[in-house]
């Protein structure tokens, strides 16, 4: 099967860690998202320290009380920064907060690109990682990955179609992804695949952008003719910030699971395991996703536990 051709472009992220007691988290090197507002972080004060979670947790965290959590940048409603710079925002900031209070542990949050996140586990710069990331066989190598979130692709054209493009015809077309994204490493080569190389038609040019606002600017730009992300972030976009695209019928299944991450190995996957279970019996879990207009992609009971390849 032949690759599909992706150009990559960098980004120097510089982040600085700091500690907190209240969301205001580390500064977050200019990934914010003007017009969020801070009343939107919650801290979930309700929330008791679970003792069975707490009995599973690593002696030096036992100990410390505190973890750093990253998150990906640049993708909303997910995943973004306040106005401020500093907090994080978004599903899986609020996820994270709630797990850290099952946990009795005081989180950092810090918001970089997706593809500095798997080296800044395996670093030990972060704690863990929310990421909403898709567990793909190379993933599974180097990470335990704990279930806590549905997921989808999706894919946009420019407002109008003006090329009448579907999900099927876009051979030999740039479409945007983020860099590391499931879009980038999963979704658009095997969409490729399917719908191009296997009938013998020029594969599709994957073009990686650091984060999901620089992916939609290329299209509004006309660097790229379609994007593909995941559903949740075009819909959010759409909604308020006024992206002039439209999002295509989706014609295959690109539904997935998301997980968050540790190294592999690492002495905290149990309890996280056990720390999403009782999230997800709370009603804060649900609140959650119906908070951030994400209500669908709340992840059945009989899908929690550790992701498999």
């Amino acid at each position: 099967m032949k690759r599909v051709q992706f150009a990559a472009a960098a980004l120097a992220s510089v982040v600085s860690l700091a500690g907190c007691s209240t969301p205001t988290d580390a500064p977050q090197g200019g990934q914010s998202t003007g017009g969020a507002s801070l009343e939107q972080a919650d801290t979930f004060s309700q929330i008791q320290p679970d003792p069975q979670v707490q009995a599973l947790l690593p002696a030096d965290l036992r100990q410390s009380k505190k973890i750093t959590m990253v998150l990906s940048a640049g993708a909303p409603p997910t995943s973004f920064v306040a106005g401020d710079g500093r907090t994080s925002l978004g599903l899986n900031a609020d996820i994270g907060r709630a797990l850290a209070r099952v946990m009795g542990l005081e989180p950092t949050l810090v918001s970089i690109p997706l593809d500095g996140i798997i080296p800044g586990l395996q670093s030990k710069k972060y704690g863990m990682a929310l990421a909403s990331m898709s567990a793909s066989p190379e993933r599974l190598e180097v990470l335990d990955m704990v279930a806590f979130t549905k997921g989808g692709s999706a894919v946009a054209v420019p407002s109008g179609n003006p090329e009448k493009l579907t999900s099927k015809t876009l051979c030999g077309l740039q479409v945007g992804v983020a860099v590391g994204s499931f879009q980038a490493t999963t979704r658009l080569p095997k969409l490729s695949e399917e719908s191009c190389e296997s009938q013998g038609k020029p594969a599709v040019k994957g073009v990686e952008l650091p984060d999901q606002s620089q992916v939609l600017q290329a299209m509004a730009s006309g660097r790229v003719k379609a994007v593909m992300a995941d559903g949740p972030v075009l819909g959010y976009a759409q909604k308020t910030q006024g992206a002039k695209f439209e999002v295509l019928k989706d014609e295959s299944s690109l539904t997935s699971t998301g997980g968050m991450a540790v190294i592999k190995g690492s002495e905290l996957t149990e309890a996280l395991v056990k720390a999403m279970e009782v999230l997800h019996g709370r009603p804060e879990y649900q609140q959650i996703y119906d908070k951030w207009g994400m209500p669908g992609y709340a992840l059945p009971a009989a899908e929690l536990g550790r992701l498999k390849g």
